[in-house]
Formats: C-alpha cells, sequence, structure tokens
C-alpha cells in the first residue's frame, strides 16, 4: 500500500517539529541564563525539560549546564552524569572534561578525578583550574610531591589563582606530617611549616580579587604559632592521645618529668557528621594537630589529614571547643601541640 502524504500535511509537521525545536531552544537559553542569574533549582527545571527534547538531546552545552547547575545545588551523582553525557558528546572539550573531573573529585572518585583532569590538560595545557583539581585529588591520595608540582604549574599559568596556592600549602603541611609520623622530629622538618606559610604569604599580598584571604591568613597565623612552637621545642613530639570518645579520640602522653602536671581534658564536643558526607559516602578519620594554650583555650588548628564533604569544617569546630586545664610545671601553665583525630563512620 502506497502512502501518499499532501503539501498541507508535510507543512503541519513542519510547524510541529519547528514549534517543538523553538520550545526546546526556549528552555535552553531560558536554563542558561536562570543558572548565570544563581537561581540553580530553577535552572535545574528548565534545563531538564530542554534536556528531555529530542531536537535539543546533543546539545553538549545543555547537559554541562545541567551538571554545573546540579553542582551548585549539591547534586554531584546527577551532576556526574550530566558532564558525562557533555563529554560523550564532544570529548575534545577541555572545559567539560575539567567540570567532569571536579565533581569527581567532590564525590570521592579520586582515580577517575585525575583521568577526566589529565585529558582536559591533554586538550589544553594552559588549565590552571584542571591542574589544581589533579593536585586536590593526589592530596588526598597521599602524593603531596605530585600534588605540589601541579600546583605549581596551576599558579605559573595563573598567578592569581588562589586555591592553587592553598593546595600547595597543604600538601607542605601534610608533608610535614607524613615525615613526623614517620619518625622525623617536627624541630627537623619546621622548614615545611615555613615554606607553608609562606606560600600563603605571596597570594596574600599579589593575588587579585583573592576569595581566600580570610582562609589564608588564619591558617598562616597558625602555621607561624606551630613554627614558633616546633623551632624553640628541639624535643618536642606531635602525641597523639588515648582517651576516646565515639567519634573523637583526644588523649595525653605521660610525661617522665615528675614535675609536669598533664593536660586534663574536662570536656570533649562530638563532630557532627553532614548530609553532604553521608550522601557521597565519604568516611575516614581527620587528624588535627590543636594548640593546647596556657591560657585554657584551643587558639589554633591545623588539619594534618583531612575528609571532603564539610567534614573538615566540623572537626575543626569541634577541636575548638575543647574544654582544658593546661599542662603545668612547677605548678605554671604552659602550651602544648597535640593531635586529635575524629573518626567518621557512614553506618
Amino acid at each position: 500500500m502506497r502512502l501518499v502524504f499532501n503539501k498541507s500535511f508535510l507543512f503541519f509537521l513542519l510547524v510541529l517539529f519547528c514549534v517543538g525545536f523553538a520550545f526546546a531552544q526556549t528552555e535552553r537559553e531560558k536554563g542558561i541564563e536562570l543558572y548565570n542569574q544563581g537561581k540553580n533549582k530553577e535552572a535545574v527545571a528548565a534545563l531538564e525539560k530542554a534536556s528531555n527534547r529530542k531536537e535539543i538531546k546533543t546539545d553538549a552545552d545543555v547537559w554541562n549546564f545541567l551538571g554545573l547547575a546540579y553542582t551548585k545545588e549539591e547534586a554531584f551523582k546527577k551532576a556526574i552524569k550530566a558532564f558525562e553525557k557533555a563529554v560523550g558528546i564532544n570529548p575534545q572539550n577541555a572545559i567539560y572534561q575539567t567540570n567532569l573531573a571536579y565533581v569527581y573529585f567532590l564525590n570521592n572518585k579520586l582515580d577517575k578525578a585525575q583521568a577526566a583532569s589529565t585529558k582536559a590538560i591533554e586538550l589544553n595545557s594552559q588549565n590552571a583550574t584542571a591542574y589544581y583539581i589533579r593536585g586536590a585529588a593526589s592530596v588526598w591520595e597521599g602524593d603531596n610531591v605530585n600534588a605540589i608540582n601541579d600546583a605549581d604549574r596551576a599558579i605559573a599559568i595563573n598567578p592569581d589563582h588562589s586555591l592553587a596556592y592553598v593546595l600547595k600549602s597543604d600538601a607542605l603541611l601534610l608533608s610535614f606530617s607524613s615525615r613526623v609520623g614517620g619518625g622525623s622530629r617536627p624541630f627537623d622538618e619546621v622548614g615545611l611549616l615555613q615554606q607553608a606559610k609562606e606560600v600563603l604569604e605571596i597570594c596574600l599580598k599579589n593575588c587579585r580579587d583573592n576569595q581566600q584571604s580570610e582562609l589564608q591568613q588564619k591558617k598562616m597565623d597558625a602555621l607561624e604559632v606551630f613554627y614558633k612552637y616546633f623551632s624553640k621545642n628541639r624535643d618536642a613530639a606531635l602525641n597523639q592521645t588515648s582517651d576516646a570518645l565515639p567519634n573523637q579520640t583526644v588523649s595525653v602522653s605521660t610525661p617522665p618529668d615528675p614535675s609536669v602536671t598533664p593536660l586534663k581534658i574536662l570536656k570533649k564536643t562530638p563532630a557532627a557528621y553532614t548530609n553532604n558526607a553521608r550522601t557521597n559516602g565519604i568516611e575516614g578519620t581527620i587528624r588535627i594537630a590543636v594548640f593546647f594554650s596556657e591560657s585554657g583555650r584551643v587558639t589554633h588548628t591545623l588539619i594534618l589529614k583531612g575528609l571532603g564533604g564539610g567534614l573538615n569544617e566540623n572537626a575543626v569546630k569541634a577541636a575548638q571547643q575543647i574544654k582544658f586545664e593546661p599542662a603545668t610545671k612547677d605548678g605554671k601553665p604552659f602550651s602544648q601541640i597535640k593531635i586529635v583525630e575524629y573518626s567518621f563512620d557512614i553506618y
């Protein structure tokens, strides 16, 4: 049987296609505009509609902006799928690869974050953000040497990349922690603390539009305190405590000097788990170097081993709330640095 279409019917089909395409385009442009305005929920709704239209399914930009909106809403698993769609449509786009690497990192998929950021760098060797993401993933895996190298590359490309300075400083601090944990004396490794502080000083002086200035200043102040403490106390050690709570460890080694009264913990506030960490399956142990001041206050903290998903911030807040009586020598209080651990289990 032969089908015959008259001109009117063909014209009707064409009109339907044009209307559908115009609608999809309208939702696409609306969604992108809403994202640029910071209206992320509305952007998600509009871009989801656009991405479901047959006429627009192969538009990589739609999937990229949808991934960006999901990321702002902390829907990282959905963001991964959206960016994977964008990369699948156009794998030679360095921006799509970089965005995918970033959400892999946020979702604790470190190997995939490194692979995607490496691909982005291959596509664009001047991609400072991709170097930063790869370096950040290296830090979480304990590869401080490569993290420092990638931070240096990001800074060389973009001297105003404030996050890259923070990354390099953190990697130097973690190198200090690793060496001390391996048996070195803090006194012999204080140069790493000095370098970590100097990196932040450079950015505070020279980085334009520095969104990390408050964080950098706090870290720099803490690094200065820790540097001076270990420089003056040749035999000081980073001791960990053994007095445990469900998600918290605080203890003090027994000093051999009978004239010394050890630090006494009075109140230990647990660190709260976060919905972000639970959603993304983040668990493990955070190690924080805490400065127990002779004044009876926790004045400075430095994260020696961290986690994502907002757990670092909660652990620091908990550490800052520790109530204690300072150690004394011959009845006179003195300051000490001890390691506090906070363990987080998703179950």
